[in-house]
Parts: structure tokens; sequence; C-alpha cells
């Protein structure tokens, strides 16, 4: 009775262990051991919060340790680190340097420089040790982020991970037995690389801030100079309202201070539409109150998702330049106090394919950086 009961409880295991029952021997189960980490070390970081959004530049991780397929290695455990981060939208746009050789921090940083980033994210392994299916499988990672602009080094991590070859549990009525992973390396890393994650997404600006389609001067200085929760609270319009597909973390409010324009653009060009001077107006009388003047914005571009990323992001960006342009000329905004961001078609407000959904993906927004 007790072999048939413990027998039913190993049936409902989770996917990720095999059981190889009996009636007559020993049950036994096999799952897959786990990832087990040390924890993360932060020993630099910034003092305050990043409010405005940045690009960056991924450099293949510098293999420290001797090893005759050093490229390979390079580029595979950068890879691997650099898709979870493109998983978790940490930046608007991330480039990862595939086959860049490593010629040291200031090679690195030029390259970073040409490119366009704001921040050069350069990964080291000091220590790894593969044992694939027979041995414990290793790794330390130390994951260096530089600022560009002024060469300083803002972020220093480290973190340990192990997959180990441990021995059976032994439960009398069944046994419990360990497998090693054949990509041990890719789950580590990954564990790793969703910790590190957590400190960097606080500090930068939320990639999931969603904010309300507005028309007129009194709505935009609502948003951006009234309470930092009147974004949060605000009711949610139409445009909002037809998000779909969404992971639900994406459609709840944020902190950050924002609004999105319906400025229309010549098809597949940067030139603002007559129609939607007076938009801008409303947006550059918004910027010369008192409320608002002074103060340092973001101005992004957001394509809808048709066409290649490389392509939307290219045109984003000029339309984002395009707006910049207008304020400056039209109502003497300080252009220091402006940046530009192209977001191609990385955040969408839905997923629709129809000609409206679409429309409504390709928008203006206009974030406070402060």
């Amino acid at each position: 009775m007790k072999k048939a009961l413990i027998f039913a409880l190993l049936l409902i295991l989770p996917a990720c262990a095999y059981v190889d029952p009996s009636l007559t021997d020993q049950t036994v189960v096999y799952s897959n051991s786990p990832v087990r980490k040390s924890p993360l070390q932060v020993s630099v970081h910034p003092k305050g919060k990043q409010y405005t959004p940045l690009t960056a530049y991924f450099h293949p991780f510098v293999i420290q340790q001797r090893t005759p397929d050093h490229a390979a290695l390079s580029n595979s455990f950068g890879q691997i680190f650099f898709n979870v981060w493109t998983e978790e939208r940490l930046f608007p746009t991330m480039e990862f340097g595939t086959n860049d050789r490593y010629q040291g921090l200031e090679t690195a940083m030029d390259t970073a420089r040409r490119r366009g980033a704001d921040v050069l994210i350069l990964g080291k392994v000091p220590y790894f040790y593969a044992g694939h299916t027979l041995d414990d499988t290793a790794i330390t990672i130390q994951l260096d982020i530089y600022s560009t602009g002024s060469g300083q080094l803002i972020w220093t991590m480290m973190q340990s991970g192990r997959i180990e070859d441990k021995m059976p549990d032994d439960y009398i009525y069944f046994r419990h037995e360990y497998r090693l992973s054949e990509s041990g390396f890719n789950k580590i890393i990954r564990a790793i690389a969703k910790d590190m994650t957590i400190p960097v997404a606080a500090w930068l600006p939320s990639p999931f801030a969603h904010f309300k389609t507005v028309e007129t001067e009194a709505e935009i200085k609502s948003e951006l100079a009234g309470d930092s929760t009147s974004s949060m609270n605000a009711p949610r319009n139409a445009a909002m309202n037809s998000e779909r597909d969404l992971p639900p973390e994406q459609t709840l409010g944020t902190n950050a201070r924002g609004v999105n324009l319906d400025v229309l653009f010549d098809f597949d060009k940067a030139t603002i539409q007559e129609q939607s001077y007076p938009l801008l107006d409303s947006l550059g009388q918004a910027l010369n109150s008192d409320e608002l003047k002074g103060k340092s914005i973001v101005i992004g571009g957001h394509t809808d998702t048709k066409g290649n990323d490389e392509y939307n992001l290219a045109l984003s960006k000029r339309r984002a330049e395009a707006v910049k342009a207008y304020l400056v000329s039209k109502w003497s905004v300080n252009p220091a106090h402006v940046k530009t961001m192209g977001y191609g078609r990385t955040r969408p407000l839905n997923k629709g394919l129809t000609d409206e959904e679409q429309r409504k993906n390709r928008r203006v927004e206009i974030r406070l950086a402060e």
C-alpha cells in the first residue's frame, strides 16, 4: 500500500523529473542538478538613479583563463549573457560585438563610441570548469559597465555559479538521483545574468513605461510636471486600452513621467506633416512654461512593427531628431536639455496588425529626464 501511494505521488512530480517506476525494486527518480550561485557582489555602482534611457555596446566576454578555443568561448559565453539582457529589455538598443577580439579597454571603448553607445558592457571570466555530464561545471563572471562619454567605471559585479555532481538521496522506497546537464554553462550563465539584471534594472528607467496619448498644452504639463503618480493613477485612454498580447508587467503604470504624441510624418521619412504642427506647438508652449522650463527631456521615436529592426531604429531616431529640431527652431528650447532616442519597433503599444493598430504604434514619446 505504501509503495502504491509513493508511486502515485512520483507520477505528479514536476516535468523536470523523470521517474523509473518499479513495483518490485526500488523506484528511481531522476532530476537535473540545480544551479547553485554565490551571493552577487556589487563593488562599484552609481550613487543615483539614471533617468535617461541608454544605448549599450556589449563586448564578447574576456576569457582570462588560458584555453585553446578562446575566441569561440568568448563569443558563446557573451552571447548567452547578452540574450538574457535582451529579453529583460534593459536598454532600448543593445548591440553585441560578434567576433570582436579584446585588445584592451581603450580599444573596446573606442569601438563602443563608434557604434554610438552610451555604455560599454564588458564581461570577464576569471575561472571556468567544464565537467559536462561527468563532473561539476562551474564559472565565475565579472561584469564591468563603463560610460563611453567619461570613460568612468560605473558598475562592477561578480558572481559564481556551479552545477554539482551530487550523490543520490535514498528514501527507502525510492531513490532520487541527479543528472548533470549537457548545457551546464548555458544554465549557469543565464542564472547569473538574471541576477545581475536586478540592480541595473533598478538604476535604469523602466522599459515598460507606457504613457497617455495627449493633445493639449494643459495635458502635457499635467503629465510631465504634475504629481509623480499622475501617470500611474490616470485612467488608460483608448490607445492604451488597445494593448494586446503583452506581458502583464508591460501594462502597469510606473513612476516615470511622460506622454505620447500622435505626430504624423511623411511615409518612410522623417518629415513632419503640417497637420502635426499645432500638436508640437502645444509641446513647445508646455516646455517654456514655468513648470517645465529648463527641465531635461528625452524624445523617443517609435515605429510600427513592419520592416527590419535596423531600418526602423534609424528611422525612429531621425524622426525624434526632427521633433527636436522643430522645438529648438520655433520655440527656442535649449538643445542641451533635449536628448533623442530611436526605439524602432521594439516597444509597440499593441501587437495588432490592422492599419489603425499599427498607426498607434507610430508615435513620439516625450519623457521627463529628471
